[in-house]
This record gives structure tokens, sequence and C-alpha cells, in this order.
């Protein structure tokens, strides 16, 4: 069987034009998590604080006197510093979770590409109360983020345009847009090989990346795409090491062309890539 569709997919190579197929990949990942412990006790002095700080940051937005500010803002870190004590988020003595199979897919027409996650990941909520030894009541909430991509390109047109949902920021689960122009990736061939399923595959590396990129690639298979938005291999990329992830080929199914709906994503804020990179430090001043 295995034969058989290997067969079919090297010939469906040869008349690409009209031939579409969907790969799929899976790679092990571990969902972001954050712990919060509410003590009941101290509500109260939540609420106070939470006042003060609202009229302080109208307070610090009206001001224009640059010491002003700077009072303003050191009394800002001392109030945020009281309300830890009652609310405190620590990832580090987060509990030790299981890694989960995060199985994406990939739609291949021609010079255009459609990369997504196979299921949408909801995030998990467990919750305990009980009473400390001063016998104040206490909640702990322990979530788990899971975020997600979808990635489009069209070598024709030489575009990208990627959904993000992200949580590392401040766990709210934000949604990205961002177009921008494709950049050309400089890969390096190397001779070395390995089997992947029934496929021989040949290593590449990448070399115009600040993170180190190795794709393992099949000739049977003409189609210059991969997993995460990688391309301009001469075949498909089955496997692909980015840092210390890696993204592993599942398997692949060939699809009659009216079933396949290769279009970009539309939904999320839009943004740049290097508003993405600068977004934590503007949310930080936000706050």
């Amino acid at each position: 069987m295995k034969k058989l569709l290997l067969l079919i997919i090297v010939l469906s190579s040869i008349t690409m034009q009209s031939q579409q197929m969907t790969v799929f990949y899976k790679e092990k990942r571990m969902p972001s998590q954050v712990n919060t412990r509410y003590d009941h006790s101290g509500e109260k002095e939540i609420e106070l604080l939470a006042i003060e700080i609202i009229q302080l940051k109208a307070a610090m937005k009206a001001e224009k006197n640059k010491d002003s500010i700077q009072v303003y803002e050191q009394k800002m870190q001392d109030l945020l510093s009281k309300l830890k004590v009652h609310t405190v988020r620590n990832k580090q003595k987060s509990l030790k979770i299981p890694e989960y199979d995060y199985i994406t897919v990939l739609k291949l027409e021609n010079k255009k590409a459609l990369y997504y996650p196979q299921n949408k990941a909801g995030n998990d909520t467990i919750s305990e109360e009980g009473t400390n030894e001063k016998g104040n009541n206490f909640k702990n909430v322990r979530i788990n983020y899971y975020d997600s991509e979808i990635i489009y390109i069209d070598q024709s047109q030489n575009k990208k345009t990627s959904y993000l949902k992200v949580h590392e920021f401040d766990f709210r689960g934000r949604e990205f847009l961002i177009e921008e122009v494709l950049d050309k990736q400089e890969w390096a061939l190397t001779k070395e090989t390995k089997r992947i399923d029934q496929y021989i595959c040949y290593k590449a590396v990448l070399n115009n990346y600040n993170k180190k990129v190795e794709a393992w690639y099949t000739k049977d298979i003409k189609a210059n795409h991969g997993p995460k938005g990688y391309f301009g291999l001469p075949g498909l990329i089955l496997e692909l090491k980015e840092g210390k992830k890696t993204v592993r080929f599942h398997k692949i199914q060939l699809l009659s062309s009216d079933t396949i709906d290769i279009k970009p994503p539309t939904e999320g804020e839009k943004i740049t890539r290097e508003e993405l990179k600068d977004l934590p430090s503007k949310l930080f001043n936000q706050y």
C-alpha cells in the first residue's frame, strides 16, 4: 500500500499544476502555564489597592513634569508589589504537566501552501479551594494555555501571511495578523541521508537565520514546501529541527482540487514583525 501511494505521489508530482496534496506533521509541545493563588481574606485590600492604582494611572497620564512622573512611577511599583502579596502568579512553582502531541496540516497547491493546526485546543483550568494554617480561605487556580499559528505562503506573489494566537505576553490569548514579503531562505544542501517512513531524505541547513534550522527533505515529492513556513528545497520537507524543537512527518493524503481551499488568514490585529518583537516592552509600559 505504501509503495502504491509513493508511486501515485511521484506520478502526480510530474503534473503538479493540477495536483494538490495534504501533509500531516506531529511535534511534542508543552503548554504555557500560570498558577494563581487567591487569598479571600485580602479581598478588601485588593479592592483598595486597585482603586489607588487606577487613580495613580490617571494622575501619571495628566502629569507633564518629568520629576513628578518619576515619583509616580516609583509609587506605582510599590503598589504593584503590595498587590502581589495577595495575588501571586509564579511560573517557577507550576506543577509538572506532560507534553502533548501537536498535529499540524500542510496543504499544497503549486506555489501556494497553508500550514495550520489540525485541531483547536482550548485552555485547561484546574482549581482547588482550602484553608491555610492561619484559618484563612484560599483558592488555587492553574491554567494551561495553548498557542497556535496559521501560515500562508504564495511563492508566485512573494507573499507570506501569518495568524498568531499567543499567551506569552499577558495570558490573554492575543491574536495577530502579519502580512509580509517572503524572505529568501538560503539553504546549504548536504549529502547526508536518512530514511523517514518509506522516503529517502537529504539534510539541509538554513544559513540566514539566527537560530539553527535543519531540514530533511525528500526528492520523491516535488513540492518545495515544508512546515512552519519553510520552503525552497528541491523536495518536500518531512522533518524540521528548529533549535530544540522538532516537527516530524506523520502522514500524507492526496485530495482532489475541489476539496482544498488555500487562502490567507484574515483574522487578528494587524501588526508588523518588528512591532511584535517590541510588544513585551510596550505592554509593560501600559501596566
